[in-house]
């Protein structure tokens, strides 16, 4: 038997509050953000957590670490977890984008996996360094349960390359902040058992303008 993944985004941040677009860039959690990712915590304990990998970007170190606090683990930070890069995007408001990227904006909206947005990554990049990531870590370990803090773009390229479904849909996803996913390793490869789960979530933290979901 191999390896059993959890697999998470981080809590509500400043910027998803104000539209903002994140990538490499970083928000800390607000206030209902820390409250999500205790809840994560509480509604996770019941897995047989072994290791907690997050991003090393702040907003999903801080949603990692209520975890690890609940469970007693440290938590392993790497780049290999990051959000996509977005390049000149990030920071940016996507009436801002839109304005200025019209063209670029518009396959990423329609063809995302072929959109080379200026200094970021593309898709692709993503899956590679997912791809390589978790073949170490299948390499390395055998039945382990681990769970993986990361972030919504990065989140939805592993869930697709888990099902071997092309990165064109990415938008066929939804990945809610602190969404609980759940993928088992067997013998004949990745099995998707649970996704975008917010049954944790006692309150209402629906967000409605996150920049480019």
């Amino acid at each position: 038997m191999g390896n059993t993944y959890y697999i998470v985004r981080h809590g509500q941040t400043e910027w998803n509050i104000l539209g903002k677009t994140q990538g490499h860039g970083n928000s800390p959690l607000t206030e209902k953000g820390l409250k999500q990712a205790e809840e994560l915590a509480d509604g996770i304990s019941k897995y047989p957590i072994d290791m907690i990998f997050s991003s090393d970007l702040g907003r999903a170190v801080q949603t990692a670490e209520a975890v690890g606090k609940k469970f007693n683990i440290d938590v392993q930070v790497t780049d290999a977890l990051r959000e996509m890069g977005f390049g000149e995007w990030e920071g940016k408001l996507i009436p801002e984008i839109t304005e200025k990227y019209a063209d670029i904006y518009k396959v990423w909206r329609n063809e995302p996996h072929l959109a080379e947005i200026p200094g970021g990554e593309s898709l692709y990049m993503i899956k590679e360094r997912l791809q390589k990531f978790i073949d170490e870590l299948n390499n390395k370990y055998d039945n382990k349960h681990i769970l993986f803090v990361s972030h919504s773009i990065t989140v939805r390229v592993l869930l697709l390359m888990m099902l071997d479904s092309d990165m064109k849909n990415i938008y066929r996803i939804k990945q809610d902040n602190t969404a609980l996913n759940i993928v088992e390793w067997r013998s004949y490869g990745p099995v998707v058992t649970k996704m975008n789960d917010t049954s944790h979530i006692k309150g209402d933290y629906s967000l409605n303008n996150s920049a480019l979901e």
